[in-house]
């Protein structure tokens, strides 16, 4: 349809330096999206020099109307339209290249993403069927873009169906343009929903089973699976989601789910065995949301037999797609079966239920006194028929009892095997979920902290410490260790002395986590457990605590078990860790000297420029040998800036040691100078350090201070940051790789926790 655009005149005949000809010539040239339609006519045409004139014409309307834009502030907010339409005359450009022979069509099709490097462009049933789950596709969402900005990105949307529409009857290799076309249609759907335009996404779905009928009955027809109509009932449920429309969605997951069931053991092709794998998770998903059956119908009805089987699928037939569906389907049943626990473990922790518990032995005690009264009237009924009525009162109310303490003992024993059984597949599925997710699979710390959470919190309970530990023993292997660095500090912090030589304990098992965690990724481990071995190193005291008492009410297990764990390392780990090690104990070491220093006899004289030779202090000169050559560290494998370490790598590859890791410098040396802090009741020392790309890091040494709930604090403000980064791309990520922009005042915003790099070194430094 051709469209008539408002145009915005200048204020005055003359702005930006328009006669008044060349303003009568602008308002009787044709508008971009006349030009546009007239273009796209050209093409239908195969009149290709005509279409190039109008694209011309069309370009030239949106050069003149940047021209306006010029000098603007207020105006710089419109520049995206203009942007969406120059790169919609460039769609057309690249068109006409194709029909006229100059340019393969698996280029262009490739460069709309439609198609891999290989020309190869994915099958509808396998592009709905691989989608991912917890994208914004189903989920109710609020988001409204900019009139003039949404009207630019579906006119774009629009081009590119128009375009794949002529290339179809234009281009030799008619199925993939075919199947690209499907592909462009669903993806408008997706954004559409994005969008919050939810009428257009249900017309693209509507256009795109217009186009799946169309061309089921070409040549095309073995290309499309019999179960196509069931996905895209499913696609109607998740538009039906986002219009808050749940009880039609979980209706029509029903209906899948019942249709297909019967394939579970039977002869089943993949696509069918994804379609109702992803209809179970969804199902679960929405009637959870919507709380439309009861917790267990849904955990064993819906998320159990989801994850049993995507996990089955990935297992047999594994596929691109198949560790994220699986991963996804754990993930979701590990949460839910998470929370069944919590709710019952709040529940028996409860004052309620322990107010019940006594009720339940008052009960029981009352029964053996009642029965042992039955047993005296029972027999005097027999010598004599007056005690028979009695007998017979007595009698009826021990069966109450004994039928109401049956009923305690059932539910007690139901609560306590509900408990357990929820306890195992929580922690089950999420080993499992975080064995298979990939780093680029999002949203994965949480899950994390779950799953530590809960081992910690059963970890020493006599009733459930053998399913976690044993779960955490079987999958720690498996599990990638950089999924845990986050957690290093909860993690250490429960380092201690083994209560007993069972292989399979607690300790034993977070030992060989630790060692993981410190051989794999050393720039991050090192430090906190050298951290804790250093736990004897408090100076005069701790955050105005004697060092005396400190000490005694701390006790040596913790300290003593780290140096256990570093021994280990050194025997065990690789030879550029052990060199590492060395390092950074001699730096720590020269940092805790100097945070443990006193300066009360300097600091009314000087307070700048504090020599480290003349204060017998050697920071400056550690990572030589210290002054007196006493130091022991390793030339080649220098430690990284302490308070900067690298970035986490998933493949746990930062090099030998004798280079500097991807994202971080290695220190060098320090200014042989320090000053002290104009304030404060310890007066910290400000040291510079120069890292190995020439940068100087300015650094506080604190003594005498307890820094580890600060860097807890810091660590809770970076899951923020991560929290706040989520959402922020959470449904416009394809919005803003189309547009090139930021579309949403949300994501313009970018809110963020300002951060600092804390590192204890000891209980009293840092």
């Amino acid at each position: 349809e051709t469209e008539t655009e408002t145009e915005t005149s200048p204020p005055t005949i003359f702005a930006s330096g328009m006669t008044a000809g060349d303003k009568f010539s602008r308002q009787h040239a044709p508008s971009f999206y006349e030009s546009v339609y007239q273009s796209i006519t050209s093409l239908i045409q195969m009149d290709l020099v005509g279409g190039r004139s109008h694209i011309l014409e069309a370009r030239k309307s949106v050069i003149s109307d940047l021209g306006y834009l010029a000098g603007s502030e207020s105006k710089l907010r419109s520049v995206a339209a203009p942007v969406s339409k120059l790169s919609v005359l460039g769609n057309l450009d690249d068109v006409v290249k194709v029909l006229e022979g100059s340019t393969p069509s698996t280029l262009l099709l490739n460069q709309w993403g439609l198609c891999d490097n290989g020309g190869n462009v994915q099958r509808v049933g396998t592009l709905l069927l691989n989608s991912d789950p917890g994208s914004s596709h189903g989920k109710v969402t609020n988001q409204k873009s900019d009139a003039l900005m949404f009207r630019s990105l579906e006119t774009a949307q629009c081009v590119k169906e128009l375009c794949l529409k002529i290339l179809i009857k234009e281009s030799p290799d008619r199925r993939n343009t075919t199947h690209a076309l499907i592909s462009q249609v669903y993806k408008s759907c997706c954004l559409y929903s994005e969008l919050g335009r939810h009428d257009l996404a249900k017309v693209a779905l509507s256009r795109m089973r217009s186009l799946v009928d169309s061309f089921k009955s070409s040549e095309f027809r073995d290309d499309f699976p019999n179960t196509l109509p069931l996905i895209l009932h499913l696609e109607d449920a998740k538009i039906m989601t986002c219009q808050n429309n749940f009880d039609t969605a979980i209706t029509h997951c029903k209906m899948i789910v019942n249709h297909l069931k019967n394939y579970v053991t039977g002869a089943i092709d993949q696509d069918n065995r994804q379609l109702l794998a992803k209809s179970l998770l969804l199902g679960g998903i929405w009637m959870t949301h919507q709380n439309v059956d009861s917790a267990k119908v849904i955990l064993s009805s819906f998320f159990q037999k989801a994850a049993e089987l995507a996990l089955d699928i990935h297992n047999k037939t594994p596929s691109d797609s198949s560790p994220a569906q699986a991963s996804a389907a754990c993930f979701k049943l590990g949460e839910f079966a998470a929370n069944l626990y919590s709710s019952l473990d709040a529940r028996t922790t409860s004052d309620t239920w322990k107010r019940r518990n006594i009720a339940v032995a008052e009960r029981r005690r009352e029964l053996e006194v009642c029965s042992g009264e039955v047993k005296k009237l029972e027999k005097k009924a027999r010598r004599s028929s007056d005690n028979m009525d009695a007998f017979n009162e007595l009698w009826i109310h021990r069966e109450t009892l004994k039928r109401e303490v049956t009923m305690d003992e059932r539910e007690t024993r139901s609560v306590e095997t509900s408990i357990k059984s929820y306890l195992f597949m929580a922690m089950k599925s999420y080993c499992s979920a975080l064995k298979l997710s990939t780093p680029t699979t999002t949203d994965v710390s949480k899950h994390v902290f779950r799953l530590v959470s809960l081992w910690f919190k059963n970890c020493d309970k006599q009733e459930t410490k053998a399913i976690v530990n044993e779960e955490i023993d079987l999958n720690s292997s498996t599990i990638p260790s950089y999924r845990f660095v986050p957690l290093i500090y909860q993690l250490f912090s429960r380092i201690d002395s083994p209560v007993d030589d069972d292989e399979n304990s607690f300790q034993r098992i977070l030992r060989r986590l630790v060692l993981k965690i410190c051989a794999e990724h050393p720039y991050h481990g090192i430090v906190q457990l050298i951290a804790l071995s250093n736990g004897k190193r408090v100076g005069s005291g701790v955050s105005g605590r004697h060092a005396t008492a400190y000490l005694d009410n701390v006790g040596d297990a913790k300290v003593e078990a780290a140096k256990c764990v570093l021994q280990d390392l050194r025997k065990h780990g690789p030879d550029y860790v052990v060199a590492l090690m060395g390092s950074y104990e001699c730096l720590m070491d020269a940092y805790i000297d100097l945070a443990l220093y006193s300066t009360t006899k300097i600091q009314d004289k000087q307070t700048e420029g504090i020599s480290f030779s003349k204060c017998k202090l050697d920071l400056d000169v550690c990572m030589s040998g210290g002054r007196r050559g006493n130091r022991n560290t390793s030339i080649t494998n220098m430690p990284v800036i302490i308070t900067q370490p690298p970035p986490v790598r998933p493949d746990a590859k930062y090099g030998d040691g004798k280079e500097d890791p991807l994202g971080a410098e290695r220190v060098v040396g320090f200014n042989s100078t320090f000053d002290l802090t104009p304030s404060g009741i310890h007066r910290p020392k400000i040291v510079k350090c120069h890292g190995s790309k020439g940068t100087i890091f300015k650094q506080l040494v604190k003594g005498e201070d307890d820094l580890r709930q600060d860097a807890i604090m810091q660590q809770v403000f970076g899951t923020v940051n991560d929290l706040l980064r989520q959402e922020d791309s959470n449904g416009n990520d394809f919005t803003r790789k189309s547009m090139g922009v930021s579309m949403f005042a949300s994501s313009s915003r970018r809110l963020k926790l300002i951060t600092y790099g804390i590192t204890p070194l000891s209980p009293a430094s840092g």
